[in-house]
C-alpha cells in the first residue's frame, strides 16, 4: 500500500515540480558550482547558467501574483540570478578570488534556503497553485543547461534525469 508523502505533494503535479526544483535542482547545482569554484567556469558555460536562471526567473514572473510561486518567490530568485552573476564576475584563482567565489557561494546557499523555508511552510498552498507551463520551463532551462555542456554539471544532470522522471510523470 503506497503511503502519501509528506507534503501532500504528489508526483507529476506541479507543486511537487516546484518542491523538486528547490529541494534537490538547487542543491545539485550548488554542489556543482562549489565543484567548480576553485578554478572558474568558462564564460560561455556560465552563460548556460545565467540562461537557466533567466529562464526559471520569466517561469516564476508568469505566476499570478497572488498565487504562492508570484512576486515573493519570482524576487528570491531574482537575487539568485543577480548573486550568481556576482559569482561568475569573480576572475582568477588566487586566494582572494576563491574566498569571494565562496562567500558568493554561501550567499546562494542562504537564498536557497529562504526560498525552502517558503516552500515546506506553504506546501498546500503549493499543491494548488502551478500548471504544467512552469514545470515544463523548468524541465526546458535544465534540459537546454546540460546539453549544451555536457558533463560539466554531474550532479545538475542527475538532477535533471530524476525530475523528468518524477515531476512529468
Amino acid at each position: 500500500m503506497a503511503t502519501k508523502p509528506k507534503t501532500g505533494l504528489h508526483r507529476g503535479t506541479p507543486g511537487y515540480a516546484v518542491n523538486f526544483f528547490r529541494s534537490d535542482i538547487l542543491v545539485n547545482l550548488q554542489l556543482d558550482l562549489k565543484r567548480l569554484e576553485q578554478t572558474g567556469i568558462d564564460e560561455s558555460i556560465c552563460q548556460r547558467v545565467r540562461n537557466l536562471l533567466s529562464a526559471l526567473v520569466s517561469a516564476a514572473s508568469a505566476e499570478p501574483n497572488a498565487s504562492f510561486w508570484g512576486a515573493s518567490i519570482h524576487e528570491v530568485l531574482r537575487k539568485y540570478e543577480l548573486v550568481y552573476k556576482k559569482w561568475n564576475d569573480v576572475k582568477g584563482q588566487d586566494e582572494q578570488a576563491i574566498e569571494a567565489r565562496e562567500e558568493l557561494l554561501q550567499k546562494l546557499q542562504d537564498i536557497r534556503h529562504k526560498l525552502a523555508n517558503r516552500c515546506r511552510k506553504n506546501s498546500h498552498s503549493l499543491s494548488e497553485a502551478h500548471d504544467i507551463q512552469l514545470v515544463t520551463a523548468i524541465n526546458d532551462a535544465l534540459r537546454d543547461t546540460i546539453t549544451a555542456v555536457p558533463g560539466v554539471f554531474s550532479a545538475l544532470a542527475k538532477s535533471a534525469a530524476r525530475f523528468e522522471s518524477r515531476a512529468l510523470s
